[in-house]
C-alpha cells in the first residue's frame, strides 16, 4: 500500500521557516532597479555569469556565490534559489475543497483558515495544515467514495470527522467522536483523525499516544506511518514549547525508523526530520554538515533543501541581532561573516587563494589594496563567475586610491566585454566617477535597466517593462544634471546624439519647465521646440506656447499648461519618472514639484539605488569635475534660484494665475486656471498657510467675477 498520500495529511513542512508576521499593507509599486542590492536575479546562478556580489545580499544567495566561485556548476535539476513559501491559503485548500463539495449530504462548515495564532502572541502565525494535507484528505475521500458509494452512511461519518479535523487548522479543539462499533476502515480512519486532529489543535502528548496506539494496531492501514507521525508531534512539541527533551525523544524515535529495514518507505522522511530536530539541537555541526554537501555537484531539488535548512539555522542563530552569535566553523561560514561584515579580507585571500576570497578581499580592503590584489582582480577572464565582482570591486578600490586613469581605463575594457546589463550598469557608474567633461557625462550618465522590483521581488526587466523606458538615469545622473548643470548644457543635452531619445524628451520637457521658472525665455523657446518634436503627445500645447509673441501671455500660457498638467517638473528623476501622464492628476498626489522636498531623494531613503554608496559614500551623488568652474557655478546658481523663488509650485503657480486673473479677467482660460489652482492646492505639495491663501482667493475670485462658469461651478470647495 502507497503512504505518501497519507503521510501529506498530517506533516507540516513549515520546520525550519517558523512562525510569520502578517504582510505589510501597500500601496506598492513598481520600481526600476540598474543592478541588485539584496540578491541575484532568478536564473543567474544557472547561466553561470554570476553579476557583482554585495556584502548585502541574502545568505542563500552568498552561499550560491561562494558555490559558483569555488567552480561548482549548476547541472540539470538544481536551482540557486532556496524552498518557496507556502502557497497562498485558497490555493493550499484546493483540492479538499472541490472534494468535498461532492458530498452534499453533510453541511459545509465555515471557511478554514489553515493558519494557526501562535500561543501567546497576537501578531504571529504558522502554517499549521499547508497543502498536502487538504491534497491527501481530498484523495482519501475519493478513496473511501469508491468503496462505499457517495451517499453511504459511511462516507457522511468521515466527512463529519474530516471536517472537525481542519476546524483546528486556526481554531478548536474540535475532536471527532471516537467510534465504537461499525465498518472496520471507518474506525480505523477515525482513529487516525482523532490523533491528527489532536495534533493540529496543539494536544502533541495525546496525539503522539494516538499515533503509538495505531502503531501498535497491525491491522490497521496508517500501522506503518504511525511511528513516523507520533516522532512529529514530540517535534512540534518540542518547537513550540522549546522542550529540547521532546526534540531529543523525537530524534530517538527517528533514528529507530532510520535504522530499521523494515521501515525502508520511511527512512528518507525520518532522515529529514532527524535533519531537523539536529538543526535546533546541535545547529552549529548541522550548519558545518550543510555546508559540504552545499558543495556536493548534482544534488537536485536537494540543494533547495540545503539552502533552506542552512540560512534558517544562520537567522535562527542570529536572531538576538548578533548578540552571544556563536564562532561558526569551516570556509563557507567564515566567508560569508567577512564579506557581510565588509571584514579585512587580505590575509585569508594571501593564504588560500581563491576566488570567493579574492572578491572578500577587493571588496572589505580599507587601506589601498596591495598590487598583488588588484592584479590578480585583472586575472581575472571575462568567462570566469568571479569577473563581474573581482572588476568592480577593482576598479572601485582605485577610484577611492586616486588612481582615475587606471580607473577609466579598466572601466572601458570592462564595458567592452558586454557584461550582463546589471553588472555593465556598475561598470557605468564607476565610469562616470572619472568623466573628465561634459561629452564624457553624457557617454556614460544612461544605464539600461536590469531588473524591476516590486512586492513579489525582483525579477529580470523584461521588453514590456520597459518599453516606455528603454534607458533612464540613475541618481549620480540627475543630481548633477538637476543642481549643478547650467540651462544651456540641458539644451545641448536634449539635442545631443550621446544621450537616447527617450532621455533628450525627459530633459527638453522639465528644462522647459525651468527655463520658465528662470524667465529664460530664449531658452524655454528652444526647449518647446524640442518637446514639440520629441513628445508628440505636448506638440499642440507647445505650439500654443511658441505662438505667442507677448512675453507676458507666454508666460502665463506657460503657467496654465503646467496648471494643468501635474506632471510637469523642473527636474529629472531616476528611474521610472512620474508613472502617470505628464497631463493627468496621480492617484497618489504624486504632482508637480516640492523642491525642498522633492522626488529625487537622497539615496539614504532609497533602497533601490543604495549601490551608489560604494562610490559616494556622503550620499553627494555624481561626479564633480566634469564642468569648468564657470559652467558649474552658473548651474548652482540657477538651483539655488529655483529653490528659493519657485521651490514650491503651488505657491509659484498660484502667485502667477491671481495676479493675471487680476491683470485680465477677460481672459477666456482664467476660470478654468482659478480651477486648476483649488485643486493644486489639493492635489499638490501645499505648505500651508500660503496655499491656503491661494485657495481661498481664487475660490473668491472664481464666483465673484465667473458665477455662471462652468469651472465656478465644478469648484465646490477651497483648501
Amino acid at each position: 500500500m502507497k503512504y505518501t498520500w497519507i503521510l501529506a495529511m498530517v506533516v507540516v513542512l513549515a520546520g525550519l521557516l517558523g512562525p510569520h508576521a502578517a504582510d505589510s499593507c501597500g500601496p506598492f509599486f513598481t520600481t526600476m532597479l540598474f543592478t541588485t542590492y539584496h540578491g541575484a536575479l532568478p536564473g543567474e546562478f544557472e547561466s553561470g555569469r554570476v553579476g557583482v556580489l554585495r556584502p548585502h545580499y541574502y545568505r542563500a544567495d552568498l552561499l550560491m556565490a561562494y558555490r559558483t566561485l569555488s567552480g561548482v556548476k549548476l547541472s540539470a535539476g538544481e536551482t540557486g534559489r532556496p524552498l518557496d513559501d507556502p502557497p497562498p491559503p485558497a490555493e493550499r485548500m484546493k483540492a479538499w475543497v472541490e472534494a468535498r463539495k461532492e458530498i452534499a449530504s453533510v453541511p459545509a462548515p465555515g471557511e478554514i483558515d489553515p493558519e494557526k495564532r501562535v500561543p501567546g502572541a497576537d501578531f504571529q502565525s504558522f502554517p499549521n495544515c499547508l497543502g498536502p494535507a487538504f491534497e491527501s484528505a481530498a484523495a482519501t475521500l475519493r478513496k473511501r467514495v469508491a468503496q462505499w458509494g457517495a451517499a453511504s452512511p459511511n462516507i457522511a461519518e468521515w466527512v463529519r470527522g474530516q471536517d472537525q479535523v481542519f476546524q483546528n487548522c486556526s481554531g478548536g479543539p474540535a475532536i471527532p467522536t471516537e467510534l465504537k462499533s461499525g465498518d472496520r476502515a471507518l474506525i480505523a480512519d477515525r482513529n487516525y483523525q482523532i490523533a491528527a486532529a489532536k495534533f493540529y489543535a496543539g494536544q502533541y502528548a495525546d496525539a503522539a499516544s494516538a499515533f503509538d496506539k495505531i502503531a501498535a494496531d497491525s491491522a490497521s492501514p496508517w500501522h506503518d506511518i504511525a511511528p513516523y507521525l507520533a516522532a512529529r508531534a514530540f517535534i512540534r512539541q518540542g518547537t513550540m514549547n522549546k522542550d529540547d527533551a521532546k526534540l531529543q525523544a523525537a530524534a530517538d524515535r527517528l533514528q529507530a525508523i532510520v535504522k530499521d529495514p523494515g521501515r525502508k518507505q520511511w527512512q528518507a522522511p525520518a532522515q529529514a526530520m532527524l535533519d531537523h530536530v539536529r538543526a535546533r539541537t546541535a545547529p552549529q555541526q548541522r550548519l558545518e554538515e550543510l555546508a559540504k554537501q552545499l558543495m556536493q555537484p548534482a544534488q537536485g531539488a536537494h540543494l533547495q533543501r540545503v539552502l533552506t535548512d542552512y540560512t534558517a539555522i544562520w537567522d535562527r542563530l542570529d536572531a538576538n541581532d548578533g548578540k552571544d552569535f556563536p564562532a561558526l566553523q569551516g570556509d563557507v561560514a567564515d566567508w560569508i561573516m567577512t564579506f557581510q561584515g565588509q571584514q579585512p579580507a587580505v590575509d585569508q585571500w594571501r593564504a588560500k587563494r581563491t576566488m570567493p576570497w579574492l572578491v572578500a578581499a577587493l571588496a572589505a580592503t580599507k587601506a589601498p589594496a596591495p598590487l598583488e590584489l588588484i592584479a590578480a582582480a585583472r586575472a581575472v577572464p571575462p568567462t570566469s563567475p568571479a569577473y563581474a565582482s573581482a572588476t568592480y570591486w577593482g576598479i572601485r578600490r582605485q577610484i577611492l586610491a586616486g588612481d582615475t586613469d587606471a580607473a577609466r581605463q579598466w572601466a572601458e575594457q570592462a564595458l567592452a566585454a558586454k557584461p550582463p546589463e546589471a553588472a555593465a550598469n556598475l561598470f557605468r557608474a564607476e565610469r562616470l566617477t572619472a568623466a573628465r567633461d561634459w561629452t564624457e557625462f553624457l557617454r556614460y550618465a544612461s544605464r539600461r535597466p536590469a531588473a524591476t522590483g516590486g512586492i513579489d521581488g525582483d525579477s529580470p526587466a523584461t521588453a514590456e517593462d520597459t518599453k516606455d523606458k528603454p534607458v533612464a538615469f540613475d541618481f549620480d545622473s540627475t543630481q548633477p544634471l538637476n543642481k549643478a548643470v547650467p540651462l544651456a548644457l540641458w539644451i545641448d543635452a536634449s539635442k545631443n546624439t550621446l544621450v537616447p531619445r527617450n532621455l533628450q524628451a525627459d530633459i527638453a520637457q522639465a528644462g522647459w519647465v525651468r527655463a520658465i521658472l528662470l524667465n529664460d525665455t530664449a531658452s524655454a523657446r528652444t526647449l518647446a521646440e524640442r518637446v514639440a518634436l520629441l513628445r508628440p503627445a505636448l506638440a499642440t500645447e507647445m505650439r500654443a506656447y511658441l505662438a505667442e509673441k507677448d512675453p507676458a501671455a507666454a508666460q502665463f500660457t506657460a503657467v496654465f499648461l503646467m496648471l494643468r498638467g501635474p506632471g510637469f517638473e523642473p527636474v529629472l528623476r531616476p528611474g521610472f519618472n512620474r508613472r502617470t501622464a505628464v497631463m493627468h492628476s496621480d492617484s497618489f498626489r504624486d504632482n508637480w514639484w516640492a523642491l525642498n522636498d522633492p522626488p529625487e531623494r537622497d539615496g539614504a531613503s532609497d533602497p533601490d539605488h543604495e549601490a551608489l554608496y560604494d562610490l559616494y559614500p556622503k550620499g553627494n551623488f555624481g561626479p564633480t569635475e566634469f564642468l569648468p568652474k564657470d559652467q558649474r557655478a552658473a548651474g548652482q546658481k540657477e538651483w539655488s534660484q529655483l529653490v528659493e523663488q519657485t521651490g514650491n509650485a503651488v505657491n509659484y503657480l498660484g502667485a502667477q494665475a491671481i495676479a493675471w486673473a487680476q491683470e485680465h479677467g477677460q481672459d477666456p482660460r482664467v476660470p478654468q486656471a482659478l480651477y486648476q489652482l483649488v485643486e493644486a492646492t489639493h492635489y499638490g505639495p501645499n505648505d500651508g498657510k500660503k496655499g491656503r491663501e491661494y485657495s481661498k482667493q481664487a475660490f473668491e475670485l472664481l464666483h465673484r467675477k465667473y458665477p455662471n462658469s462652468e469651472w465656478t461651478k465644478k469648484t465646490k470647495y477651497w483648501y
